[in-house]
């Protein structure tokens, strides 16, 4: 009897309508690998300002921070894997493709230009693709693989800068773009590497331009500003104004330079002193110098025995290092054409490197301009507490992908029929009567 009433209950409740597929952004970092997953919210797709609800969380310490040294193809993988199994442990859903950041060595870009005639004498949507080909060919390189192509501007007939040519007449369209690349062997690698952990890697974003994409105001990206995103194995620097990429690049500069000058001073294993960076570290004078603190050291047997070290000690250590780094980026920027006035005129500081005490205001010093730390906008539904700095790269390759939806965002499962269809109009009419009993 109890079967029956189950059965005849369940006829007269509406299906419900199978779940979007998880939405995966995976961060590959020298020090940690972190995984974020969502889903598609088509309520909260329709605000313009909407906040990023995080379903699932993986992180998992890379192996190399243990030793100092780079980690090998395999252990990569594991990281990857690991992380990928808990983001979609805690969302309930698999993950089988992943937006991607490359935040390593040889991410560089470049302005180009092209040209093409128009024959119909009214620009179409065919001669914007036309003349971004155009633009493209003037830069072969097997050796780079292409990340990104940004318009800046539009010419017709050599006439005044505009936004949107389609629909002008003319007989001439230019363009000028930024084109952002990285080496196509290490692209390939980091592909190999998530697909070794049993995904795919569905779209590749370079990591300075995914961290700003979380950490930056609208203001900044209209105005000008400058990110700085500080990881473990590299500096990544991307720069905007109105409203779109001018320039992007990584140095091979990072925490781990910090780390092996305070190994060498405190005398100790690169992991002892990687935790006493991320404890107790600090540049310029973010600290009392005459504190005592744990920093065990390499005794004559070689093995770690306890010790104590001052922290004006460690800051005195890390602080020439961090300053040389910020150094490093002003004179990327200007090799690029943005010093003075011709360039951004604030900073935004992200990234595990950007958490140490002290470093906005010596990177205001180096840098000559004001500086803010930056950390994910709107980000909700993360159990990990506050999410910081370190997590702007994740967090922006999630909103860079929502903002982009793709024919895979739909289950592969639905099929559109007549009862789906049922289903999603008596669903929409129950919530209907719901909202008007509730509020009338």
């Amino acid at each position: 009897m109890t079967a029956l009433l189950l059965t005849r209950r369940a006829e007269r409740e509406p299906a419900s309508l199978p779940a979007l597929p998880l939405v995966a952004a995976l961060d590959v970092g020298v020090s940690k690998t972190v995984c974020l997953a969502t889903r598609r919210d088509p309520v909260l797709d329709l605000h313009p300002d909407r906040p990023l609800r995080v379903l699932g969380v993986g992180q998992q310490t890379a192996p190399a921070i243990a030793s100092g040294k780079a980690a090998d193809f395999e252990a990569c993988a594991r990281a990857i894997r690991v992380a990928i199994e808990e983001a979609s442990a805690m969302a309930g859903a698999s993950i089988t493709r992943v937006t991607a950041s490359y935040s390593g060595p040889g991410v560089q870009s470049r302005i180009l230009r092209g040209a093409v005639r128009i024959r119909s004498g009214v620009i179409a949507g065919r001669d914007v693709d036309a003349v971004f080909d155009a633009a493209l060919e003037s830069f072969p390189s097997p050796q780079l693989t292409v990340l990104h192509i940004e318009p800046l501007r539009y010419f017709v007939d050599d006439g005044a800068p505009i936004d949107d040519p389609v629909g002008k007449a003319g007989r001439k369209l230019a363009i000028e773009a930024c084109i952002v690349t990285a080496p196509t062997d290490a692209i390939n690698a980091l592909k190999a590497c998530v697909r070794m952990a049993g995904a795919e890697v569905e779209t590749l974003i370079a990591g300075p331009k995914a961290a700003a994409a979380s950490a930056l105001t609208a203001d900044e990206f209209e105005q000008g500003a400058l990110l700085l995103d500080i990881g473990a194995g590299s500096l990544g620097l991307s720069v905007f104004a109105d409203g779109a990429l001018l320039h992007a690049e990584t140095v091979a500069v990072g925490g781990v330079r910090l780390t092996r000058d305070l190994a060498h001073k405190l005398q100790t294993t690169f992991a002892a002193a990687e935790r006493v960076k991320l404890h107790f570290g600090s540049v310029g004078a973010a600290c009392d110098p005459r504190e005592a603190v744990q920093a065990p050291r390499l005794g004559f047997d070689g093995r770690l025995e306890a010790a104590t070290t001052l922290r004006g000690v460690i800051a005195e250590t890390l602080t020439p290092r961090f300053f040389e780094m910020m150094l490093v980026a002003r004179d990327r920027l200007a090799r690029a054409g943005f010093a003075g006035a011709a360039g951004p005129q604030r900073a935004v500081l992200v990234g595990g490197g950007a958490m140490m005490p002290g470093v906005r205001e010596l990177a205001s010093e180096a840098l000559g301009m004001p500086v803010r730390l930056g950390r994910p906008f709107d980000l909700c539904g993360f159990d990990h507490g506050e999410a910081g700095p370190g997590y702007a790269a994740a967090a922006g390759l999630l909103r860079l992908r929502l903002d982009e939806p793709t024919l895979d965002d739909v289950e592969e499962a639905f099929q559109p029929s007549l009862a789906n269809m049922l289903v999603t109009l008596r669903q929409a009419t129950t919530g209907a009567w719901t909202w008007l009993r509730d509020n009338f």
